[in-house]
């Protein structure tokens, strides 16, 4: 049950943690217990889970996790995460000096999409963090770059396919391993990748409307942490320009006019993804001073954070679904990495401090 109409309280990073803490709880919840792994989907009607086979969302999920916890000081997952950790490394094979996931055990073709989640993943487990493991894994989407930029995105001879989403991932992935292990090829990889993303696929129109905000979203993530690693005050001033226009674009789409006035329209994945990335392009922005930026992009954040603060549920008579976000507003159905995506752009949205009234 969602509460009534201009209930929606003060979003600030207090209320905000608290929200992630009932967040955690429904991970706790969703925690299959003959597996010891997530299941993937949650149908409050019938108080029953349907747990699909995608490794990369089960392991994006293990990433989420894994971010929360640290966020909230709590590691009750800890079981679930080394088992889900032991489970995809017997995936792992490696050669040549890289590491992949086998397709075989994924039952789809392996790409750098797999590889990125489980590097972050890894990163963040304190006991396999700077491993040969993750640098192999790391070893493999580097080799997967192509002379201009754009990575491949299968690791067998496939057409490319998910590129709007994977190679941010994988550039995600490689400027984390750069901040951990500061091997400069992950950075330079990610700012030749910078330079054909930006003007090879958004700048030549390659990025459909109906999948900008995923696209924005991942590369977000990527060129954040490209625009605080690298030296280079060219590229500095080149990545907020990207950032700036795609999401300029979003608004311009009047995607956020579209939240404000028709939440019932929208579908939570798309506003959860938009929050994450505007987030990020909001931190480089804020670094640039760019304060016109930073005005629009607030005022765009807090409208989709009433939206998500709505749609969260709080009270239910099933307790498996409070603290899990809906498909859409009138769809209680909960998908893993939904919640995934609203828990983010909630710490995003505390770590930059952003507090939005009634």
């Amino acid at each position: 049950m969602k509460p009534p109409a201009g209930t929606t309280p003060s979003a600030t990073p207090a209320l905000l943690a608290q929200r992630l803490k009932l967040v955690y709880r429904w991970y706790e919840g969703m925690v299959n217990a003959k597996t010891g792994m997530f299941e993937y989907l949650y149908v409050p009607e019938t108080d029953a889970f349907i747990r699909r086979k995608s490794p990369i969302r089960d392991l994006g999920s293990v990433w989420d996790a894994e971010v929360l916890g640290d966020f909230l000081g709590r590691d009750t997952l800890r079981p679930l995460i080394d088992k889900s950790l032991r489970h995809y490394a017997r995936y792992l094979v490696e050669r040549d000096g890289r590491a992949i996931l086998d397709s075989h055990r994924l039952e789809e073709p392996s790409s750098i999409a797999h590889s990125a989640f489980m590097i972050l993943a890894l990163l963040h487990d304190p006991a396999r963090r700077d491993s040969e493991r993750t640098a192999a894994l790391a070893e493999g989407i580097l080799r997967q770059q192509r002379a201009n930029g754009s990575y491949k995105v299968h690791f067998e001879e496939l057409p490319d396919q998910g590129e709007e989403l994977y190679a941010g991932e994988a550039m995600l992935a490689l400027c984390e391993c750069y901040g951990r292990a500061a091997d400069v090829r992950c950075l330079r990889s990610v700012e030749r990748a910078f330079a054909f993303y930006d003007a090879q696929y958004f700048g030549r129109g390659r990025v459909t409307d109906d999948v900008l905000v995923f696209f924005a979203n991942w590369q977000s993530q990527a060129c954040r942490l490209l625009f605080e690693q690298t030296a280079n005050a060219t590229m500095k001033r080149d990545v907020a320009a990207y950032l700036r226009r795609m999401h300029d674009r979003v608004i311009e789409l009047g995607f956020y006019t579209g939240v404000g006035s028709h939440p019932e329209r929208q579908a939570s994945v798309e506003v959860a993804c938009a929050l994450e990335g505007l987030n990020d392009a909001y931190a480089v922005a804020r670094a640039a001073d760019d304060e016109d930026t930073v005005a629009r992009y607030r005022s765009c954040i807090c409208v989709g954070l009433v939206y998500l603060l709505d749609l969260q549920c709080m009270q239910s008579d099933r307790q498996r679904e409070i603290g899990g976000f809906g498909m859409s507003v009138g769809e209680r159905t909960q998908r893993i990495d939904v919640t995934g995506h609203a828990a983010s752009a909630f710490m995003k949205t505390a770590a930059n401090g952003i507090e939005c009234g009634q």
